[in-house]
């Protein structure tokens, strides 16, 4: 009941297929940017220590974008709740775990770093959830 309230309808199929890709992009196209940003554009307007910030934020939605683009593929023909779970982890983890440390780097506010470890926690959750959705993966023959 509760996982219904939560998911609506982009927990099954191609919903879900659809919300993966729409994760994956939304990640991915924010961990570029910001990246191509601390990397050429940020240099001389913050300190190095907030420039390594949006670099580590970066490359954490990029590596999440990429996951989720997995989920995705494998959604599409293995649907399961970890599956859900996972993707909820990822793509939620990744927006609040970078998107916390780029508001810290670009504002210095010092409550925004303990939203960090909130994105962190789901990005695990999800890599936890994949790791026992294949401990309980069984083949279905395909006919």
């Amino acid at each position: 009941m509760a996982a219904r309230l939560i998911c609506g309808r982009f927990c099954h199929g191609s919903d879900m297929v659809r919300g993966y890709l729409l994760g994956a992009g939304l990640n991915g196209a924010l961990g570029v940017a910001m990246g191509a940003w601390a990397g050429h554009g940020l240099e001389g307007v913050l300190p190095a220590p907030a420039i390594e910030w949006v670099k580590t934020g970066s490359s954490y939605q990029l590596w999440h974008a990429a996951a989720l683009l997995g989920l995705a593929a494998i959604t599409a023909y293995h649907s399961t709740r970890l599956f859900t779970l996972a993707g909820w982890g990822f793509g939620a983890g990744a927006l609040i775990f970078a998107g916390a440390l780029y508001l810290y780097a670009l504002s210095g506010l010092t409550w925004i770093a303990a939203i960090v470890p909130v994105g962190g926690l789901l990005m695990i959750v999800g890599w936890v959830a994949v790791i026992l959705a294949a401990l309980l993966y069984r083949r279905k023959d395909v006919k």
